[in-house]
């Protein structure tokens, strides 16, 4: 008769107390560090091109350094030659990068467990339990693994171990190690798709349609990266603008804030950079017309620039007609296209060199003749900076074209701008020209528009918006998004109760009667949609306003919210303005 099978591997390890994930929400979190994220998001943007082998060794070494840890690797799933499955260390980082290309065994090893729990795990001295591990020196205090996502099954895992007593892993680390893994998802699945693609290259048309496909995931997790990205700019955005109420008589704190706000919004551009990239790859990035000032446009664009003109001491001549300009274009995106040429010229001019902003345009003020066209504006931004080599001049509109020189630059953008420059230039039906007489030698970028009318509108200054005190119900599954919005606003002399899931939110309003609630979408559980509906049903949120907050754009694929339970739409991270417009209104 049989004996009894032995337990599972996970319930060992749980029982020798090797498996602790149970701990990780226990910790207290280091907080996040942007700056590191943002550099690599930039290593992880310019490595798309790179050998496969090369991507993963980055996404490894990027792990060993986001978590501070002693090691770092990528396992992925296998078969040994008698079948038996197992993790093939393909990318190794830290002291166990001499083991690269070790196979251990799926059944009694860390990965495995994961991928059993189907989710990131952690162990306390893992080689005292699984003796895969029993060679790796110095030994391992905790390991944390997480899953590598795929279809049909996950590719493997990704972990990092530490060798010191003093550094234990949190969630910040489970956060950052999930994010990785979704690359290297992606990574694999393009590698996958390319594969298939060479495999059947007899086949033109299918080899074709393969390597379309591996794009499009490309773009896909493009779009996917910069709206995760928003997510933890939005509690970010509010924490810097409640700190800077509260410290309104500290110049010193102020001081630091100024140059956590300038970060922020080189991270806010990058991320818009990518957005943009997905709706120009998907056609998806219109304009829409309106009345305006171009003087009006060049201020906001040269007012979004200051800070960064004046920490890099260069000189900005503006040029403008002393006449008032009436154009007939998307405003918001005319303003984004001069802020990009004066970003650019400002990343790639040297400190104290000059850049200027010359507009031209006809006088139209006069009364129009019938059936006349509009005028063109010529608007020109030239500098003395580092110049664009000649053989890169016509290349520079494609999307992430830049040159070597523009690579050191530790801001120097993805190379995405120029490309939406482009686009949103077309639609308008204008043309833009860049010329440079080489490297070291300045750049001068000319825009033609034909947007220039007689003026059709009446100029006034709105009257600033007076706002009474709300009741607001904040829900949010992010702490960091509810604790930092919600101090803004009651620093704006609101009544706030916040809530990080559905459930909570309803027992809220059980005893409290929001004049407004702003509802994040995408919550675990019970999501925004839900949660709105089920309110709606309340005698008590009767007259509530109901607001969703997304990271998504509507036209990039938000998703669908129903416009009869909702009475507003906001995007994260929130514009104060936009949020005002909503709250009084």
């Amino acid at each position: 008769m049989a004996g009894p099978s032995a337990p599972p591997a996970e319930d060992r390890a749980r029982h020798a107390g090797t498996l602790i994930t149970a701990v990780l929400d226990e910790r207290s979190h280091r907080a996040p560090d942007f700056a590191a994220e943002n550099d690599a998001l930039h290593r992880l943007a310019r490595a798309l091109t790179s050998p496969d082998a090369a991507m993963l060794q980055t996404l490894a070494d990027m792990a060993l350094n986001l978590c501070d840890a002693g090691s770092a690797g990528i396992g992925l799933r296998e078969h040994c030659a008698d079948g038996v499955p197992a993790f093939r260390w393909a990318a190794l980082s830290g002291h166990c990068a001499a083991f690269a290309g070790t196979v251990v065994p799926s059944d009694d090893s860390p990965s495995g467990v994961t991928l059993r729990l189907s989710e990131a795990q952690l162990f306390s001295f893992p080689q005292r339990h699984f003796a895969c591990l029993e060679h790796i020196a110095p030994e391992v205090v905790e390991e944390l693994v997480v899953p590598i996502p795929g279809r049909p099954e996950p590719w493997g895992t990704l972990w990092v171990m530490s060798h010191d007593r003093q550094r234990l892993f949190d969630t910040e680390d489970r956060r950052i190690l999930t994010s990785l893994a979704n690359f290297t998802c992606a990574t694999l699945t393009i590698t996958q798709a390319k594969a298939a693609a060479e495999a059947r290259a007899a086949d033109a048309e299918a080899a074709g349609n393969a390597l379309a496909l591996a794009e499009a995931r490309k773009d896909d997790f493009i779009a996917t990266l910069s709206h995760e990205l928003r997510n933890p700019i939005a509690p970010i955005d509010s924490a810097l603008m409640a700190a800077r109420k509260l410290s309104a008589d500290s110049p010193s704190v102020l001081s630091a804030l100024d140059i956590a706000d300038r970060q922020l919004r080189l991270l806010k551009r990058l991320v818009s950079d990518l957005l943009d990239a997905s709706r120009v790859k998907h056609g998806k990035l219109a304009v829409h017309r309106s009345y305006g000032l171009l003087q009006d446009i060049v201020a906001d664009a040269v007012t979004a620039m200051k800070s960064d003109v004046r920490t890099s001491q260069h000189e900005l001549h503006i040029t403008v007609p002393p006449y008032p300009v009436t154009v007939h274009a998307d405003v918001m995106r005319l303003t984004q296209v001069v802020c990009n040429l004066l970003s650019n010229a400002v990343k790639y001019t040297p400190p104290g060199g000059d850049i200027s902003l010359t507009v031209e345009a006809p006088d139209l003020s006069s009364e129009p003749t019938p059936g006349e066209s509009p005028g063109d504006a010529v608007i020109t931004v030239k500098d003395n900076g580092s110049g664009i080599p000649a053989s890169l001049l016509p290349h520079v509109f494609e999307m992430f074209a830049q040159s070597a020189s523009a690579r050191k630059h530790s801001e120097g953008g993805l190379g995405i701008g120029l490309a939406v420059v482009k686009h949103l230039v077309t639609a308008h039906n204008g043309a833009v020209t860049i010329a440079s007489a080489g490297e070291g030698q300045g750049t001068e970028v000319t825009l033609r528009l034909p947007i220039v009318c007689a003026s059709v509108v009446a100029w006034s200054a709105a009257a600033p918006r007076t706002i009474e005190p709300k009741r607001i119900l904040l829900v949010d599954d992010s702490a960091d998004a509810t604790e930092a919005l919600g101090t803004l606003l009651e620093l704006e002399g609101h009544e706030v109760k916040r809530a990080t899931n559905g459930p909570e939110a309803l027992a809220i309003v059980e005893s409290f009667s929001p004049d407004v609630a702003l509802i994040d979408i995408a919550m675990p559980g019970m999501d925004g949609q839900e949660l709105a509906q089920l309110l709606r049903l309340r005698a008590q949120c009767s007259l509530t306003k109901l607001v969703a907050l997304t990271g998504y754009k509507r036209a990039t694929g938000m998703p669908a919210t129903d416009e009869r339970v909702f009475d507003a739409h906001l995007i994260k991270p929130l514009s104060l303005n936009d949020l005002a417009m909503v709250l009084g209104g």
